[in-house]
């Protein structure tokens, strides 16, 4: 208690006065204390107006707050018993400590929840091995070549992991890599990529490394800004004949397809069959669809896809960009489907459209800080 000394020019004070002034200050001091705590400075780490906090805390909305922000703590969760989840958050939760509630944008069906079964979070200093293999499906001892007569050979050595996330580096190779896949016979780069296909296409008794059917699937990527290469974020069925092919439809989502010249299109495509004109994508309508135009190559960015029995529909940054809505010539995939994620190198697209690699010098990183793949559950 804060005690205020009286001159002793005045008379002497009864007990009363005493009890009323000791009062009176505490209330001042304590005034003082709620003002400073709802502006910046000393208790601004309480309260923040601006900016964030660290630790087991988030900011959060709240309008009777100052700046209308506020503070949650969060009380992480014990890692099961025996190891397991060092994070600090539940298990079949994704994130790491205070961030272990994230739910997809997508709203879940009523009576089901979103539950966590695919997470590769890229905070070590290695990927898991377990839940994801450097080559595609058709893996027969030299990794994978180009998928669309590109410039790239797929090498293990072109995936790192570091600063919380996964680099798909492509680079210059020398000596070029002999392969009919590459553009006129001849892989002039090699490159990352990550997939969750089979480690070995030679064992037909290797199993996917994971394959889903239904749900939310994110990756948080940073995409680059250089004409000739081409970040492509996609999933094929889970298919060891490459076939791919269901009666009269073959299957292809592609979340995130990103030609480097324009870091502001953000292609997203859903292909049911063969036929070229068979696919939906919400970039017809409108650049991004209702997704913002922007350049997406100066930060990190969310990119989505809802995949339910009825509907496709694509996110970015947690927006719905559009939806195709099946009907029955344009079915939803109703088979397991793998993810993949790598660098392309001036493919076919990009030179069809004028803008091929032109300085092969050059390097090229795509960045993944994390892959996850939500699924609805009952409540």
């Amino acid at each position: 208690m804060i005690r205020i000394k009286v001159p002793r020019r005045f008379p002497k004070a009864s007990p009363y006065t005493w009890i009323a002034v000791s009062v009176s200050a505490t209330v001042f001091v304590a005034l003082i204390l709620v003002n400073l705590s709802r502006a910046s400075g000393f208790f601004s780490s309480t309260e923040p107006e601006n900016g964030s906090v660290s630790g087991n805390a988030s900011v959060i909305s709240d309008a009777a707050a100052s700046g209308s922000k506020a503070v949650r703590f969060n009380a992480p969760a014990a890692p099961p018993a025996g190891g397991g989840d060092t994070s600090g958050c539940a298990t079949n939760v994704t994130g790491a400590s205070p961030a272990c509630t994230e739910t997809p944008p997508a709203t879940a069906a009523s009576g089901k929840h979103w539950n966590v079964g695919f997470s590769e979070e890229f905070n070590g200093t290695d990927y898991d091995h377990n839940k994801l293999t450097p080559c595609f499906d058709w893996n027969y001892g030299d990794c994978t070549s180009s998928f669309n007569s590109g410039y790239e050979h797929y090498l293990p050595s072109q995936v790192t992991v570091g600063g919380g996330a996964a680099h798909l580096v492509a680079a210059p190779l020398s000596p070029a890599y002999s392969s009919s896949a590459c553009f006129n016979s001849s892989c002039t780069y090699k490159s990352g990529l990550l997939s969750t296909a089979r480690k070995n296409g030679n064992d037909p008794a290797n199993s996917y490394l994971y394959s889903f059917t239904y749900g939310y699937v994110e990756a948080n990527l940073k995409v680059v800004n250089q004409q000739g290469f081409f970040a492509a974020w996609w999933m094929l069925p889970a298919d060891p004949s490459y076939n791919y092919t269901y009666g009269n439809f073959r299957y292809e989502i592609d979340i995130l397809e990103m030609l480097g010249h324009d870091p502001a299109d953000m292609q997203m495509h859903y292909s049911w069959a063969t036929d070229s004109n068979a696919y939906y994508s919400p970039n017809d309508t409108h650049k991004n669809g209702a997704c913002a135009d922007l350049d997406y190559s100066q930060a990190f960015h969310r990119f989505g896809v809802d995949w339910e029995p009825t509907y496709v529909a694509f996110y970015i940054d947690g927006v719905k960009c559009g939806q195709h809505n099946a009907t029955a010539s344009a079915p939803v995939p109703n088979v397991p489907m793998q993810l993949i994620l790598d660098q392309m190198v001036s493919n076919n697209w990009q030179r069809s459209v004028g803008k091929p690699l032109t300085n092969n010098t050059l390097t090229s990183d795509l960045q993944a800080d994390y892959i996850r793949v939500y699924q609805q559950v009952a409540n």
